[in-house]
């Protein structure tokens, strides 16, 4: 097990997965313009590391993943436009960071997940979370400005009318209603929720990286985006020269689970 930590992130490794938690608990894990950077500077660290396959992402203790930006910051990183924009930079690399990285990410729900913290959220490839998960977007009542690059993200997920309908009324909604919403693809009791993500994230690591990959990068690639078509081609044809598609063959016909190596 590697561990490592950042002022209000925590950061380790077990095995091939990567664990990054929001821990500042007594602002409802708060996301500061440091924690955003060292957030960035973690996945930057993770996709560097062969022997990561999976990143999971969560908030410390049970009240929160996160509410958002710390408003406590606002005056001295969101008051002029010079340190708006270095917040706001901050925020969109990290985000941008997690949006293309190239191994599976999943967001684990506990709690408030609110405004910054749903876009982090959103930014994984897939979100589960516990029933008493509360999520919003309550930029409307503050007057700020949501990224567009955090719009469109959430736009792709629910569709249009839905991304209106919660950035215009700034609401709160429940865990099952996001799950309905396409935010969420499962929904479970507190008590279950660490078990059913350390299940979720095993199950990810063991199929073959290679395989998923290439999965990650077809469902992201634009569609009229012809170097991302040529790239997705490749990265089909890695699967198939490959010596874990050696490896699935014989464990099939072998009828044993496969170890898959990534190469």
């Amino acid at each position: 097990m590697g561990k490592n930590s950042a002022k209000n992130i925590l950061v380790r490794s077990e095995g091939n997965i990567g664990f990054l938690e929001l821990n500042n608990p007594e602002k409802l894990n708060a996301i500061s313009l440091t924690m955003w950077s060292s957030l960035g500077k973690a996945l930057e660290g993770f996709s560097k590391n062969s022997s990561i396959r999976c990143v999971m992402i969560k908030g410390t203790g049970n009240k929160a993943f996160s509410a958002g930006a710390d408003i406590s910051e606002f005056d001295d990183n969101r008051s002029d436009l010079k340190s708006i924009l270095i917040y706001e930079n901050t925020s969109k690399n990290t985000m941008s960071l997690l949006q293309n990285f190239p191994k599976p990410t999943v967001a684990s729900i506990n709690g408030y997940c609110i405004g910054g913290g749903l876009a982090l959220a959103i930014s994984c490839d897939i979100r589960i979370a516990s029933e008493n998960s509360t999520f919003g977007i309550p930029a409307a009542k503050l007057g700020l400005a949501y990224g567009f690059n955090g719009i469109k993200r959430l736009t792709s997920i629910v569709g249009p009318s839905k991304a209106k309908y919660i950035f215009f009324t700034a609401g709160k909604f429940n865990a099952q209603q996001a799950k309905e919403f396409g935010i969420l693809e499962d929904v479970y009791s507190t008590k279950d929720l660490d078990l059913k993500t350390k299940q979720l994230i095993e199950n990810i690591a063991l199929n073959a990286p290679l395989t998923i990959k290439s999965a990650k990068m077809a469902v992201d690639s634009e569609p009229n985006d012809k170097k991302a078509f040529e790239e997705c081609l490749k990265a089909e044809q890695d699967c198939f020269d490959s010596e874990d598609y050696a490896e699935g063959r014989a464990a099939f016909t072998e009828k044993r689970k496969p170890i898959f190596k990534g190469h």
